[in-house]
């Protein structure tokens, strides 16, 4: 965080396993997320309107916004810390365990760099699960097993495609 008042994390947790009755259910994670960088709860507001569940809480120089729509099993989670050293990937992956996400695409921006024009363009950084992975592979492995049943089910029609 060199030259920059503070870090923004952006954070999108897909397919929630956990599930919250209320938003006053998220107190425990903003509670393990501030916890795990060792910072204090100041303060806690929530708001439940049309199946979102809101939640934000402030705590010294920073801030963090829970987004929870539990139809869609996603969480959009917004954290920012202002002129810290805290490590926000901790609280990052403190809410994914909690979540139980098993995808998450994470957005950080530096705020605050005056003058550093790169700084612009956020950087993105995706993680995936072992179970993600055997689903993206299973899918691929379906996919391919298609076009060989039919190279192996209608030979003549492919010696045709394949001479010249």
């Amino acid at each position: 965080m060199k030259n920059t008042l503070g870090n923004h994390l952006l954070i999108d947790f897909y397919n929630c396993q956990a599930s919250f009755a209320c938003p006053e259910a998220l107190h425990p994670l903003i509670e393990a997320a501030f916890s795990a960088v060792d910072l204090p709860l100041y303060s806690w507001q929530d708001y439940h309107c049309d199946g979102e569940f809101i939640c934000s809480a402030i705590t010294d120089h920073g801030h963090i916004t829970i987004h929870y729509y539990d139809v869609l099993a996603y969480a959009a989670v917004d954290i920012y810390i202002f002129n810290s050293n805290r490590s926000l990937n901790r609280m990052m992956g403190a809410l994914k365990r909690l979540f139980q996400s098993d995808r998450i695409k994470a957005t950080a921006v530096r705020r605050g760099d005056f003058g550093v024009i790169r700084d612009m363009k956020p950087k993105k950084k995706t993680k995936l699960t072992t179970i993600r992975r055997v689903k993206t592979t299973g899918a691929k492995i379906r996919k391919t097993s298609v076009s060989m049943f039919h190279i192996l089910r209608h030979p003549q029609r492919n010696q045709r495609r394949y001479k010249h």
